[in-house]
């Protein structure tokens, strides 16, 4: 594990929102840091306890008949879809699934465009109900996805 220390020291008389904005980094940097950690050790237990269950033969047993009957159910939902009617509403269901995504993603947006016009984080819908807008930040890894 790689304790190197990468907060970044200011000098002395540094502004008080620039210290604060250093903080707030050091505090991203080092629960980064701490987050892989976690997520390494996670996935050596998981990893342990996944081989202990694959050597208990009462499990083995039970989690192959377990894909026995996922691989008929399967093979039964595959049987419904072949009704025209039924194929038809299971793609109504997938574009409506995928319309759904598309609208919570736009009116993230215009919350967002909201809160800086407004400076307000609440918002009262057409029903009279006062509701708080609420945001969850995290990060996606640009290395490798989007080289240069």
């Amino acid at each position: 594990m790689d304790t190197t220390n990468t907060q970044t020291t200011l000098p002395e008389g540094t502004n008080a929102a620039v210290t604060s904005l250093f903080a707030i980094e050091n505090l991203i940097k080092t629960h980064i840091a701490h987050i892989e950690t976690v997520k390494t050790e996670l996935g050596k237990q998981a990893e342990m306890f996944n081989d202990v269950l694959n050597n208990d033969t009462d499990y083995k047993k039970a989690a192959d008949e377990g894909k026995e009957v996922n691989k008929k159910k399967a093979e039964a939902k595959q049987n419904v879809l072949k009704s025209p009617s039924n194929a038809s509403l299971n793609q109504k269901i997938k574009d409506m699934r995928q319309e759904l995504k598309e609208l919570k993603g736009a009116l993230s947006n215009y919350l967002q465009q909201y809160q800086k016009i407004a400076d307000t984080d609440q918002i009262e819908t057409e029903d009279g109900e006062v509701r708080q807008i609420q945001y969850s930040a995290h990060l996606i890894k640009l290395t490798g996805k989007f080289s240069k």
